[in-house]
């Protein structure tokens, strides 16, 4: 199995005019008559009263720009699954389109604007890539629509590790500077956010961040004994738990599947680093149609099979007030990770 880190570095090293007066008209021939006709003919055909442009009338694609088998494409394939009864039938698609930090991705759907069709999975690591200006997007170039899911961040070890807790093991940070580190998922992601926040809750200890391609990658890396611990989700060590391959130190917020295992709060770490996925439709769609989508989004991840999907994979549902909110908060996350990458060095002031 494949571990390649991409990086390693310490925290510390590590967006139609009137006529013309005075002009005689000319007399309307047969060609003008015609061409009149078919201008007044074609709106009433496009019409949002007629039953070609009743949404939905085609089906429906669902962009994904994540890893193929990763929690963003499964979140995608699962609600294509419980999306089609409450689209009008139609067939839910997925399209995966990665390159350049998702921005392939966005690139399409920017090129589909208006069209209530095409939706995008939307997460956490998008407004990082917002905030460090590997993507040239920004929130307000979508439509947002819906919030799904959280899915908290928790510090996992090998279980013949000697540490039992989150304290033992920024203990030995502090006595060991830069002896001690920990995998994960990209030089400047979500996943190292959420640790970094993590880490100055600890009292800032001298942590090595190992940055891998995948969470799966850098988990094997612990697994491996390559580094101390790894830095990711609950879906991505589950079977190694299962195995008893794995112990979790402690969780961003309590976790079902993890009954045991103490919240980063109950262990003093007054914080809750998620990250979280959600749906964006491209530009331009107009607020009646953004409700109609996230209502009947709102149904399919009501579906027992959708729910069945969050809870096998220990994710919880995250849905705000409504779609102007998901859009703050989206906008909130570019403001604070850029600022955050900025204290960390990562980006200019």
């Amino acid at each position: 199995m494949r571990h390649r880190p991409t990086a390693a570095s310490s925290l510390e090293l590590q967006a139609a005019a009137p006529p013309r007066s005075g002009k005689p008209r000319s007399a309307p021939t047969l060609p003008r008559l015609l061409a009149a006709a078919f201008v007044l003919l074609v709106p009433a055909a496009c019409s949002p009263g007629g039953d070609d442009a009743a949404f939905p009338s085609r089906p429906i694609e669902i962009v994904s720009w994540a890893t193929p088998g990763g929690p963003s494409d499964l979140l995608s394939r699962a609600l294509a699954d419980a999306a089609p009864p409450h689209f009008g039938g139609q067939r839910v698609t997925v399209m995966t389109r990665q390159g350049g930090a998702g921005a392939a991705g966005m690139q399409y759907m920017q090129g589909r604007a208006g069209d209530p069709h095409v939706l995008g999975v939307f997460t956490a690591s998008g407004t990082v890539n917002m905030a460090t200006g590997r993507i040239p997007f920004a929130p307000e170039d979508f439509t947002p629509i819906l919030r799904i899911q959280i899915d908290p961040f928790l510090v996992a070890v090998r279980d013949d590790s000697p540490f039992r807790t989150l304290g033992d093991l920024f203990e030995a940070a502090h006595a060991r500077p830069g002896e001690v580190s920990v995998s994960g998922f990209g030089a400047a992601s979500a996943h190292f956010l959420g640790f970094a926040r993590l880490r100055a809750a600890a009292g800032d200890p001298d942590v090595r961040w190992i940055a891998y391609e995948g969470s799966a990658d850098a988990v094997v890396a612990a697994l491996g004994g390559h580094t101390d611990a790894a830095h990711t989700n609950y879906n991505i060590v589950r079977e190694h738990l299962r195995a008893g391959t794995m112990r979790v130190l402690g969780t961003a917020m309590p976790v079902e599947a993890l009954p045991d295992t103490p919240s980063y709060a109950d262990q003093g770490y007054d914080l809750q680093p998620v990250h979280w996925r959600g749906v964006v439709g491209p530009p331009g769609l107009d607020p009646a149609t953004r409700a109609d989508i996230r209502a009947r989004l709102m149904a399919a991840i009501d579906d027992p099979g959708f729910r069945e999907y969050m809870e096998r994979a220990a994710l919880e549902f995250a849905t705000m007030e409504d779609a102007d909110a998901f859009g703050a908060w989206m906008a909130e996350e570019v403001t604070t990770s850029r600022d955050l990458l900025q204290r960390l060095g990562f980006l200019d002031g």
